[in-house]
């Protein structure tokens, strides 16, 4: 399937999906946005201060993700390789849920989401350097376990206080996303997006292996570090802010490989808008499902993402017998 149509059907999509989230129980009609006087005031605030900066951040959120996916997929060579999967979420995590408990601000908790992200990283590819794509997951899992234990030891020395705040931000949720926020996740999500872009080529080339893309002429070494670091960096802004929102990075990057195939110039363009949809769709529900209470939106991708990798497990089992 051509590339370019799937891109503006994602892109329409989202903005129809958008515009229902964004006005669904705002007691706002679409039709009143063209006459902005005839919406209360009150209602008008919530939707800009609100609900607007809270669907941004989701979106973004989203996009940074699956673009991070796309590069640790093709990285590892392993599609079923995703933040969550290979640690960065978990290693995120603990170190956002220390800075947190420190009483850090919006920086210091995203600068150390980003650290403990690229360290969970470097040990899940330092243990599983030796092997195939099926141990790298298993020693990600492994150290997920292991950073996840940790992250508990210090939720359960936390005073209450402290420990209501980072227990329901651990859920992964939108709900506390602001303009500071959004702006700074809108702000890095294109030069995150980009700064990946630029490599789609050693992207492909490491799809064939480090060796063949050595002989390519790709100083392997160096971009390999950058990829690696941009992955990090984009998955740790994400849980800084939104917490555990696990799958994006596998879900998004795996549709849009069944669409338009696996080069790594075309995923960069559609799989982040796959995400953007993915967790629009997953703020929405967790708005809606339990409405006036909401559900995190960690739960409803882990809801969705868990049985799509098991399936993408048996698929890949059931294509390794067959060849």
């Amino acid at each position: 399937m051509r590339t370019l149509p799937v891109f503006f059907l994602l892109l329409l999509c989202w903005l129809l999906l958008a515009a229902v989230s964004l006005l669904h129980g705002s007691g706002i009609a679409a039709a009143d946005l063209w006459q902005p006087k005839r919406i209360d005031p009150l209602d008008w605030q919530l939707l800009i201060e609100l609900r607007l900066p809270r669907l941004l951040a989701a979106a973004a959120s989203g996009a940074l993700l699956a673009s991070a996916g796309v590069a640790i997929q093709a990285r590892f060579r392993n599609p079923l390789a995703e933040p969550g999967l290979v640690g960065i979420n978990s290693g995120a995590a603990l170190a956002a849920a220390g800075a947190l408990s420190l009483g850090g601000g919006l920086y210091l908790v995203s600068g150390a989401a980003f650290a403990g992200g690229l360290f969970a990283l470097l040990l899940t590819r330092l243990l599983g350097r030796r092997g195939d794509g099926t141990r790298l997951i298993l020693c990600g899992l492994a150290v997920s376990t292991l950073l996840g234990s940790l992250l508990t030891l210090l939720i359960s020395t936390l005073p209450d206080g402290s420990l209501r705040t980072v227990t329901f931000w651990l859920m992964g949720s939108f709900a506390s996303a602001e303009w500071p926020f959004a702006s700074l996740l809108l702000l890095a999500t294109p030069l995150i997006w980009l700064a990946l872009f630029r490599h789609w080529r050693f992207l492909n080339a490491l799809q064939l292996g480090e060796s063949a893309a050595y002989h390519l002429g790709f100083e392997v070494a160096r971009l390999e570090w950058r990829i690696v670091i941009l992955a990090a960096l984009a998955s740790g802004l994400v849980v800084s802010g939104c917490g555990m929102i696990g799958f994006v990075g596998l879900m998004a990057p795996h549709l849009a490989r069944q669409w338009i195939g696996g080069d790594s110039r075309r995923l960069l363009l559609c799989a982040p808008l796959l995400g953007v949809l993915l967790t629009t769709l997953a703020d929405w529900a967790a708005r809606g499902l339990l409405s006036p209470a909401e559900l995190p939106v960690g739960v409803i991708t882990s809801l969705l993402g868990a049985p799509f990798f098991l399936w993408l497990l048996q698929k890949n089992q059931t294509g390794e017998r067959h060849a």
